[in-house]
């Protein structure tokens, strides 16, 4: 008895499997997929997927259509936005006046500067002097002029002298500033800490005086720690 069950289990099995995998073979009804689900989901998931992509929304529209149609229409309203906005935004640190810079309070700055070099002559000529101040004013010129921060503000650097012995170089500076300008800015831009550190930052970056040569006085360098910078009184333009 217990040997005789299994051998009519297993035939009834045999035909089971065989008309459930002609069953998925030729596509039959999704009601007769029952009998093993499992051997026919990734074709009918593609299937069904197909159909309901083909499925028509409206008129003769199709969703796949309708999803693409969606999908580039975000990309180009993105793409407006984001041209619009880029010109109507005004960034008011870059955008300003230069009709109320030029008509606004001045600020002049004095300051000193050593300048040293190696195997000094006793006494260096009038030309020496000249091109070492010719030089320190492109400099004082090109450090101010190109800096973000004071730039805008900046009008024009001289050097004054230059004494004989220690070679010390003393320059004034100005600026002219709107007079609607903050007092945060005034205080923290428009100091003296603030306006020596720009050329000391720069004289630590590069202490060589360049495109200079000097037969009298070799390697020329400025000296950043003999930085002195005092502010003079602003000035109103306008009386």
């Amino acid at each position: 008895m217990n040997g005789h069950v299994p051998q009519q289990e297993d035939a009834e099995q045999i035909p089971l499997q065989l008309v459930s995998v002609e069953r998925c073979t030729n596509d039959v009804p999704e009601s007769n997929e029952l009998l093993q689900p499992e051997t026919c989901t990734p074709s009918t998931k593609k299937t069904a997927t197909l159909k309901l992509c083909s499925k028509t929304v409206f008129w003769k529209c199709k969703l796949w259509m309708l999803i693409t149609s969606i999908f580039l229409l975000l990309i180009v309203v993105t793409i407006i936005a984001l041209t619009l906005h880029s010109a109507v935004y005004i960034d008011e640190d870059e955008y300003w006046d230069p009709e109320s810079i030029a008509n606004g309070n001045h600020h002049n700055f004095s300051g000193i500067l050593n300048i040293h070099c190696e195997n000094p002559e006793p006494l260096l000529s009038e030309s020496t002097y000249n091109l070492l101040s010719e030089n320190l004013h492109k400099r004082l010129t090109d450090i101010y002029s190109d800096s973000p921060a004071l730039g805008r503000y900046f009008i024009s650097a001289e050097v004054i002298s230059i004494s004989d012995g220690n070679n010390t170089a003393s320059y004034h500076l100005w600026f002219s500033v709107p007079q609607d300008e903050t007092e945060e800015f005034m205080k923290y831009r428009m100091s003296q800490t603030f306006v020596m550190n720009i050329l000391r930052q720069n004289i630590y970056d590069q202490e060589e005086m360049y495109d200079l040569e000097v037969p009298e006085c070799t390697n020329l360098r400025l000296d950043p720690t003999s930085l002195l910078l005092t502010q003079i009184q602003p000035v109103n333009t306008k009386g």
